[in-house]
């Protein structure tokens, strides 16, 4: 299961698996590939640990540099968004909320989180922290572990991750039936759209395909406008909407964004 965000670099964590001791290698081997000691690629971490798993990091490696690099600061910032929607969502909303839309095969039934795997285990609240990964590319493929004693994390889609994808083509007649945008103009009302919960100007030019610079003028207006607000978090700047801004695209859009964080 991953670490949570900004917990360590590509490098570092390339360089672990780099480092992995030998009876770490063969103790795994044991318990999760019994009677398969003989695979072609089981075989090699058997016979020299160190070398498989240097092979292994390079392969990586190889694979982010060629297909994950150049997104990566985009998928950062997703993830980054995610946490803070979800953290803020838990503060003002509580765990029901924080629940909610988690993913499929998951159910809140309070005081129970029931998850659908293909083995059976049952955790008593207070035996271990619960840990919310959110991950880009979760789509239909969801992920929880215990090998941490302490921990149980569970994985769950990020959204925004169309943002990775191409833009659809716009609807034949969407411009004439879009009111806020012929008030706004129809980049501004992108912009607006976007702000269900608190995000960066990068976040949104990334969900949209803008310039920053031209999300960041849209903002500005915006702003002042008091439609919407903008509050510091670290070195980074977040936006979302005040209740006018929530009035707005709820009487112009019928976009109910009032749960939009949840």
């Amino acid at each position: 299961m991953p670490k949570p965000i900004g917990a360590s670099s590509v490098d570092a964590e390339l360089d672990l698996i780099r480092a992995t001791p030998a009876a770490v290698v063969r103790a795994g081997i044991a318990e999760h590939y019994a009677g398969l000691e003989d695979h072609p690629y089981v075989r090699p971490y058997l016979d020299d640990p160190e070398a498989a798993c240097g092979s292994l990091a390079d392969a990586y490696a190889a694979y982010w540099d060629g297909a994950l690099a150049q997104h990566w600061p985009t998928m950062r910032r997703l993830v980054e968004d995610e946490v803070l929607i979800r953290a803020r969502t838990f503060a003002t909303e509580g765990i029901d909320a924080l629940f909610a839309g988690l993913e499929a095969r998951a159910r809140w039934t309070p005081p129970v989180l029931e998850l659908t795997k293909h083995i059976d285990a049952e955790y008593r609240a207070g035996e271990r922290r619960l840990l919310l990964v959110p991950l880009v590319f979760a789509e239909g493929c969801r992920l929880y572990s215990t090998d941490h004693p302490d921990v149980m994390a569970v994985s769950f889609q990020a959204r925004g991750a169309a943002a990775l994808r191409e833009r659809p083509a716009e609807q034949p007649g969407a411009e004439s039936a879009d009111r806020l945008g012929l008030l706004l103009g129809r980049g501004r009302a992108s912009v607006l759209r976007q702000l269900g919960g608190p995000l960066t100007t990068a976040g949104i030019a990334d969900r949209l395909g803008l310039a920053q610079s031209t999300v960041s003028e849209h903002l500005s207006v915006l702003a002042d406008a008091d439609v919407v607000t903008r509050h510091r978090v670290g070195r980074s700047v977040y936006y979302q909407l005040t209740d006018t801004g929530r009035a707005l695209l709820a009487l112009l859009s019928g976009e109910d964004v009032l749960r939009a964080v949840s």
